[in-house]
């Protein structure tokens, strides 16, 4: 008994292809998730100590992570960091989010337009000679986005804040974002 209709068993290569859009047609890079960077310069959380109580936090992204994302993401890290050092609040010094981007051109199919010739006329009729002109294809440049890093310069500490109106509660920002 063949359960498989008979256009499938006769045409592999059909069959092959269609597998093959199906798998492979639709695959889009999944935005970045809150993760330690592996390495420097790959994508997820880091960070540098400047001092006893200030870091440099980052989180890089690949170019479909959000631009929100990538700033809420600094920002827990930023959280869980203060916490992990045994303080209890941040403030931040400095902030930057960083788009990269790259330049891709296309360029669209090329066209041939035939030029007419003069219209020449003799005993056996009349001819007008055309030889085609090459009409090249549109280039379209544009800027794509690659990577986005959202930047942030913290000091950490601890009891009462000299000025609480720009300090996070280091467990409750945390919480929050999870």
């Amino acid at each position: 008994m063949n359960i498989l209709p008979d256009y499938i068993l006769l045409k592999p290569t059909l069959t092959l292809c269609m597998i093959c859009l199906c798998l492979f047609g639709c695959s889009t890079v999944p935005p970045t998730q809150y993760q330690a960077a592996v390495e420097n310069g790959d994508n997820g959380y880091s960070h540098v100590q400047l001092s006893d109580n200030q870091y440099r936090v980052l989180f890089k992204g690949n170019k479909t992570t959000d631009e929100d994302d990538a700033k809420n993401y600094a920002l827990l890290h930023a959280a869980e960091l203060t916490t992990a050092q045994g303080y209890t609040w941040f403030t931040i010094v400095d902030s930057d989010l960083d788009i990269e981007t790259k330049e891709l051109t296309r360029v669209g199919p090329t066209t041939t337009k035939p030029v007419r010739g003069e219209t020449t006329c003799g005993l056996l009729g009349c001819a007008t000679p055309s030889s085609p002109n090459y009409a090249g294809g549109e280039v379209t440049t544009k800027q794509v986005k690659e990577n986005i890093m959202s930047s942030l310069l913290i000091t950490m500490g601890k009891g009462e804040p000299k000025t609480p109106l720009k300090v996070f509660d280091a467990k409750q920002l945390a919480q929050n974002l999870r």
